[in-house]
């Protein structure tokens, strides 16, 4: 499903690129750094698109991306999102967001200030960040379109979907996709280690091997404006 969408996604961008240049604007090739996974872990199935990784479990198939981004001097600002998607196999389970860490090479595992979902996952051929949530429309080229603001992040404004990770587990069926913020920059010069500790179904840990994400570069096409 999640290379379906893709190439739908590259499909959409071609197709805007071309759209562009015949109605007088430009298409620029990007080269950007950003985290993208080092490996699938030891002993795992699962793929690597890019700065999403795909790791296939039993009970469920994962994809997650790290937004740690600089692009010629523009990056997001504090604090760091973590993409995370979710379709399991069948059945019910639920996530407990205080179990969703993220490790840098020069710290402490940190957990979510805040976190959003479950919720339905898009991608926008404008922007290099996977969305979930809300949706920002906008003209021009950026790194997200994810509709919540800096402050509603950090004050977890309920009324955006934002909230703090508290006790008992989130439940969720089908797929979905979540957004984790951890208090550190989203920049891609340490190595982050993705830890999902807290899916369950009916009582059982779902068990998800760590995932490392260091510094790579990423090169797409977009349409100006």
């Amino acid at each position: 499903m999640f290379e379906l969408t893709q190439r739908w996604f590259q499909f959409f961008g071609i197709l805007a690129s071309v759209l562009t240049v015949l109605l007088g604007g430009c298409v620029a090739p990007i080269t950007y750094d950003v985290s993208v996974p080092r490996e699938i872990p030891p002993g795992s199935k699962g793929k690597i698109h890019k700065d999403v990784i795909e790791l296939e479990l039993p009970e469920l198939t994962l994809y997650a991306q790290v937004q740690a981004f600089d692009w010629d001097g523009t990056y997001l600002l504090k604090p760091l999102g973590v993409w995370l998607e979710l379709e399991p196999l069948n059945g019910a389970f639920t996530l407990d967001a205080r179990q969703v860490t993220l490790k840098s090479d020069d710290g402490d595992a940190l957990q979510p200030v805040a976190f959003l979902g479950p919720s339905t996952s898009w991608w926008s051929p404008r922007a290099f960040a996977a969305g979930c949530g809300p949706r920002m429309y906008r003209s021009g080229i950026g790194i997200t379109r994810i509709n919540v603001s800096q402050e509603d992040v950090m004050e977890a404004n309920a009324e955006a979907g934002i909230f703090r990770p508290s006790a008992g587990a989130v439940p969720f069926e089908g797929k979905k996709c979540f957004m984790f913020w951890f208090d550190t920059d989203p920049l891609p010069d340490h190595v982050f280690t993705l830890s999902v500790d807290g899916i369950s179904q009916d009582g059982k840990t779902v068990s998800v091997p760590k995932m490392p994400f260091e510094k790579g570069s990423v090169f797409t096409v977009r349409g100006f404006p």
